[in-house]
């Protein structure tokens, strides 16, 4: 009998050796690529940090500024009564604010340059011992002895040379305070105007002269910004007075300031 002779290993499996190489070549050919993009879309990233979009411009800010004697002044007055009946304290807070109402009438105060800012009215409380029956409230009780009513008017005097005479006349007539005085300015639009106009013109120029020394020529506009102050004068920082019937208030300039951030082309 001849003998047989038989293979020591299966064709199947070394077929399937073969696929799980080529598959595992295939896999590391594709994580390589992955890696390389993955490199160029962070360095292609990396190269504009801290760079625009556009970079042949010039950001030039500037301010202007412009002073004008504030024509209005802006005063509140406030009227405090307090009386046993809820009734009685708001019936004379009423009249005390309708006289000073009709006084600054007759100053020629415009009714649509008053109006009322603040009205309350609330129990007043002391703390009562007497008559109190101490068994019950040992260390005295809480009660209602009267109520206050309380009512500010705002109002704008556009009559300088009068201030101090109103201030007075609204005292007299039953104002217990007299606060927030303000000055503004009347036409502070127009005047806003005058300072966006200045800056924008400085910043013109300046955009000019840094160009001039870069070897380069201003083109257009690309962007504008703008950012506005103007603070309201007060007695405390703005003026001086007196007191009594002699009763002086002097007003200095008020500043209106408008801030331009223009970007320019560059060529």
């Amino acid at each position: 009998m001849e003998a047989q002779y038989f293979e020591s290993q299966p064709k199947n499996e070394n077929v399937l050796i073969k696929i799980l190489t080529i598959v595992g070549i295939v896999l590391m050919l594709a994580l390589i690529l992955y890696i390389f993009v993955a490199m160029q879309n962070t360095m292609k990233s990396t190269k504009y940090i801290g760079t625009s979009g556009n970079e042949n411009t010039i950001m030039i800010s500037e301010t202007g500024t412009v002073y004008s004697v504030p024509t209005v002044a802006q005063v509140t007055f406030t009227v405090l009564t307090t009386d046993v009946t809820i009734n009685d304290a708001i019936r004379k807070n009423s009249e005390k604010v309708g006289k000073i109402v009709s006084f600054l009438k007759v100053q020629n105060v415009n009714d649509e340059d008053m109006k009322t800012i603040d009205y309350s009215v609330y129990p007043k409380y002391e703390w009562m011992t007497k008559g109190v029956d101490i068994n019950t409230y040992p260390y005295g009780k809480r009660a209602i002895v009267g109520y206050e009513a309380v009512e500010s008017i705002e109002v704008k005097i556009r009559n300088q040379e009068q201030l101090g005479r109103d201030i007075q006349g609204a005292i007299d007539y039953g104002a217990s305070q007299v606060g927030n005085l303000q000055f503004i300015v009347d036409n502070e639009e127009d005047l806003k105007k005058q300072a966006r106009e200045l800056a924008i013109k400085k910043a013109g120029e300046k955009a000019q002269e840094i160009a001039s020394k870069l070897g380069v020529q201003v083109g257009d506009v690309l962007s504008f910004t703008e950012s506005y102050y103007s603070p309201l004068a007060s007695l405390n920082q703005r003026a001086t007075s007196g007191i009594g019937n002699n009763m002086e208030i002097v007003v200095g300039e008020q500043k209106v300031e408008v801030t331009v951030n223009v970007s320019y082309e560059i060529k």
